[in-house]
């Protein structure tokens, strides 16, 4: 199947040539900035994006970078299968009395795994934007950069998605965050003079940009009152802070809470994550949100 360009006029670019080590080939990078410039025709609201937003102030964003709807989704297709299977499985066992016990031990273990993975697998830090000082914090492998937001390098790119041999299924999309030894801030010393860090990925190359849309917006004008409603969910903490004084919608939300999305309560008493290092907690405090 022949290449296609992505859909936007941005201008080609080589960084990905310039990677000592590419642990994955992508096609078509595009350059979204420097300068960071939002892609022409594309919606910067905050709708829908909670998924990807750990934490919003007027100082600073986190950026989820890794799961994201994925990760949020398992969750809560598992617990759905699990209500209505555990239902069959109630009428049945009027008919049939050991068939509740039946359905448990046959799709218990799948219900359990789900949330074993939620709890037991490491958070991974965001990429802070400081929109007050202009900086961009970035975690990789335990090597801490902080990029001046008019040198952040991001790329747009996508590689085929292959079913079988040589079948091609669909295009799968990127966005690249660019790291450079010169940015290195602290935490363990460079290996490489550039890496890069998966910003997004998903197969719908509109949500990718509209993504970048929102982040270039949130820098340039803050928090606007949308963004106060579309985003109260990204943490536990704004989602309770969002219906303090509202005790019946409070607990109903953190019951939902635990039984189809628990990442959200886990991550944030989880001691299973990563942490800012002091040298970034001294600037911020201590805001841990994944």
């Amino acid at each position: 199947m022949k290449d296609s360009p992505l859909r936007c006029d941005f201008p080609e670019t080589d960084l990905e040539q310039q990677l000592v080590k590419k642990r994955y080939l992508t096609h078509g990078a595009r350059l979204a900035s420097p300068p960071a410039r939002k892609v022409a025709g594309v919606s910067d609201s905050s709708k829908e994006m909670d998924y990807g937003v750990a934490c919003i102030s007027e100082r600073f964003m986190d950026i989820r970078t890794t799961f994201l709807s994925f990760r949020r989704s398992i969750p809560v297709i598992v617990s759905m299968f699990m209500i209505i299977a555990l239902a069959v499985g109630w009428v049945v066992s009027l008919l049939y009395s050991k068939a509740l016990l039946g359905v448990l031990l046959a799709f218990s273990p799948v219900w359990v795994a789900a949330y074993l993975f939620e709890f037991l697998f490491p958070y991974t830090l965001p990429v802070r934007i400081d929109r007050q000082e202009g900086f961009v914090y970035v975690g990789h492998r335990g090597t801490f950069y902080r990029i001046p937001w008019d040198e952040l390098e991001v790329t747009f790119s996508y590689n085929w998605q292959y079913l079988g041999s040589g079948v091609v299924w669909e295009r799968q999309y990127y966005s690249h965050l660019f790291m450079r030894e010169k940015h290195y801030f602290c935490g363990k010393p460079p290996k490489m003079p550039l890496q890069r860090k998966k910003i997004s990925s998903g197969f719908k190359e509109g949500d990718m940009y509209r993504k970048w849309n929102f982040i270039v917006r949130y820098y340039n004008e803050g928090v606007v009152e949308e963004d106060e409603e579309n985003l109260y969910g990204a943490n536990f903490d704004s989602y309770n802070q969002h219906v303090k004084g509202q005790t019946g919608r409070r607990v109903f939300g953190n019951v939902l809470f635990l039984l189809f999305m628990p990442s959200i309560v886990w991550s944030k008493y989880s001691p299973f994550k990563y942490r800012w290092p002091k040298e970034i907690e001294n600037i911020f405090g201590e805001f841990d949100y994944y």
